[in-house]
């Protein structure tokens, strides 16, 4: 069971999301294929050819994302609690529902970009999909790694 009140759990939740996205931007940059996962996952929202969208809609697609996929990670890890030993707390999360959350959400960024968003863009990135499905993958790794690494400090913070 965690240690935080529900209410408590959605704010660090909700906090960490933005956090995640935010910081993802760095990476996001730095890396050859730039923000153009950003522009394929809103392509794919909207159907419409990644170079046809603007980069205020990548923005929010990419925001978003990161917001709802640590409400996702948030209500599995609520659960997973309810059932998995809660042994080790990490500032009153406990560990193996908090990783395994962490882990399953990763997982499920990283195939709905690959399965969904991607094929449903299509478009003028369709034949640089390898090189950015494997930005993805580093992507998404760096944004678990970073929810893991923000909701433990995050909970210390309430």
């Amino acid at each position: 069971m965690l240690a935080l009140p529900l209410g408590q759990w959605a704010v660090v939740v909700l906090a960490s999301g933005v956090l995640a996205a935010v910081l993802m931007n760095i990476p996001m940059y730095v890396q050859p294929e730039g923000y153009r996962p950003a522009y394929v996952a809103a392509a794919g929202a909207t159907r419409r050819d990644p170079g046809e969208v603007g980069p205020a809609a990548a923005a929010v697609a990419h925001h978003v994302a990161g917001v709802a996929a640590a409400v996702l990670y948030g209500g599995l890890t609520f659960a997973l609690a309810a059932v998995l030993p809660t042994l080790l707390p990490l500032n009153g999360v406990p560990a193996v529902p908090h990783l395994v959350g962490v882990l399953a959400v990763t997982l499920f960024v990283y195939a709905f970009f690959e399965r969904v968003a991607l094929p449903r863009a299509g478009g003028s990135f369709r034949e640089d999909a390898d090189p950015i499905v494997r930005q993805w993958a580093l992507s998404a790794f760096i944004y678990g790694v970073t929810l893991a690494l923000v909701v433990p400090v995050l909970v210390t913070q309430l």
